[in-house]
């Protein structure tokens, strides 16, 4: 019986291995044989060598920055392999899913070409998705299994410099894994810790939209409340369209920060009344200067401009500032000591991590290592948009706090998490994304989750809670999104690997 046992095991084992080796079936097809080249010098990680790809495969005017794009790629994903041709195709051309070999990151990639092959006229890699099908590790990884494999697998991304950050899995009410890698503040030497509170960017809005479900369980607000109701100095034809529904689920078509001059002023703001004032002034600039004859989109359009006014209805509504209420009524009742939602704790808590990026102030990549980010490619304080921070530890605490009814209702937590807009529906590449109150419902194939993302220049957050699993997954880096999604996204596939 042993016997029997061991050799299915061994099948089992080498019929795996070779799925996760077989040579990829290329197309017929003229992008085919740049596709070879173009992996073959991405991978030498070697500027010349890339240079003369470019050279010989770009148009001139495109090549030099060419070069600068990839290195950048290289940057977040490391080096990448061919794993499958894509099931659908783009605009009729063949896509190629790529693995990081030590990211273990997707990548969608399309290579345009002109009539004879010899030429890119246009390459595009797409994020975010994972290819249909059942995708290594192949099967769901046990809980036994995944602290020595998670151990190992960061180790090999710090290593590389593709991670720096506080990873947490935890089944339940159980951890199976808590780590933290990379230094907070590399010029004093400082290691990151797992009481090291992160950036979290736009993973700030499920706390704004926590409050609002809050400040309704009171009888305080309602869903249906319009935007004069709470702030009537904002333009009444305006106004009085925009519930708090719309803002909550981004579909307001309320959006400034296309228009420079009020990104340059916002970024000036010290509070939530100043972020609202520069909006009445620039309000003839909204959408692009469409607000004549404005009408509410009724539909996902993501925007940072309505969790401001979010921020002070709830300042306005409650008679405590955005960060008094949230520390009383969030951080306080969900026992999270190392989360900062306060502009002036902030300046002084000394166990926060820096934030380090390729990017220069201009948001360019800039080759060389990785620099201390000044200030925020958003705004530069904490408000109902982005900017507080958290470790890992204190997000698992709110998030189960959540779960357990400890600071909403059920009824009201079960409807923070409908579908209330479609951010992107690709059903035939099965990733599918929803946005309920403050929360992104994401499905990947079978892997359903319910979190929230923050990216800012140095800073890349993402909280996820597998309802099926009952598993919590929790990464913050300071080393910017791509490197927190790599990881968050490569947990995912292990969780749920379609099998």
């Amino acid at each position: 019986m042993n016997k029997v046992i061991s050799l299915i095991l061994l099948t089992v084992f080498v019929s795996l291995s070779s799925h996760a080796k077989q040579e990829i079936n290329w197309p017929d097809s003229l992008s085919t044989p740049i596709f070879k080249a173009f992996l073959t010098a991405y991978n030498a990680n070697d500027p010349e060598v890339l240079s003369e790809f470019s050279k010989k495969y770009y148009p001139e005017k495109k090549a030099k920055n060419k070069v600068i794009y990839w290195r950048k790629v290289f940057s977040e994903y490391g080096k990448l392999s061919a794993f499958k041709v894509a099931d659908a195709k783009f605009r009729g051309l063949p896509a190629i899913w790529l693995n990081g070999e030590k990211s273990k990151s997707w990548i969608k990639m399309v290579i345009m070409t002109n009539k004879d092959g010899s030429k890119i006229k246009n390459a595009g890699i797409f994020r975010g998705m994972r290819p249909v099908g059942v995708l290594p590790p192949y099967q769901a990884m046990s809980a036994k299994n995944m602290p020595e494999y998670l151990s190992n697998y960061l180790t090999e991304l710090v290593n590389e410099d593709l991670f720096s950050g506080s990873v947490l899995v935890a089944k339940g009410n159980n951890i199976l894994f808590q780590q933290a890698y990379g230094y907070s503040d590399k010029k004093n030497k400082q290691k990151n810790t797992i009481s090291t509170a992160f950036g979290l960017a736009s993973t700030t809005k499920n706390f704004t939209a926590v409050a609002i479900a809050q400040l309704v369980e009171q009888g305080k607000l309602k869903y249906t409340d319009t935007l004069s109701q709470h702030i009537n100095e904002y333009p009444k034809d305006i106004a009085e369209q925009v519930t708090i529904h719309h803002l909550l689920t981004h579909t307001s078509g309320l959006e400034f920060d296309d228009y420079d001059p009020f990104y340059y002023e916002s970024k000036k703001a010290k509070n939530i009344e100043q972020l609202l004032a520069i909006q009445l002034k620039y309000i003839e600039h909204m959408n692009d200067e469409r607000r004549k004859d404005f009408k509410v989109l009724n539909r996902f359009d993501y925007t940072n401009d309505g969790f401001i006014l979010l921020g002070a209805i709830i300042e306005r509504v409650s008679g405590l500032s955005y960060a008094q209420y949230i520390e009383k009524n969030i951080f306080n009742l969900a026992n999270m000591k190392q989360s900062i939602a306060d502009n002036n704790k902030l300046t002084t808590y000394k166990n926060k991590a820096i934030g380090y990026s390729h990017s220069n102030e201009d948001m360019r990549f800039e080759l060389g290592g990785r620099k201390a980010v000044t200030g925020s490619a958003v705004i530069d304080i904490i408000m109902p948009a982005g900017g507080t921070y958290a470790s890992t530890g204190d997000l698992y605490k709110y998030f189960k706090a959540l779960n357990q009814g400890k600071l909403l209702s059920q009824d009201t937590f079960s409807l923070m998490q409908k579908k209330h807009a479609v951010k992107g529906e690709m059903l035939t590449e099965q990733n599918n994304i929803y946005y309920g109150y403050g929360l992104f419902l994401t499905e990947h194939g079978k892997a359903k989750s319910i979190g929230h993302n923050g990216v800012d220049w140095g800073v890349g957050s993402r909280f996820e809670y597998y309802p099926e699993q009952d598993i919590y997954v929790i990464v913050l880096s300071n080393y910017g999104g791509i490197a927190g999604s790599n990881v968050a996204d490569h947990i995912k596939d292990l969780i749920e690997p379609n099998d």
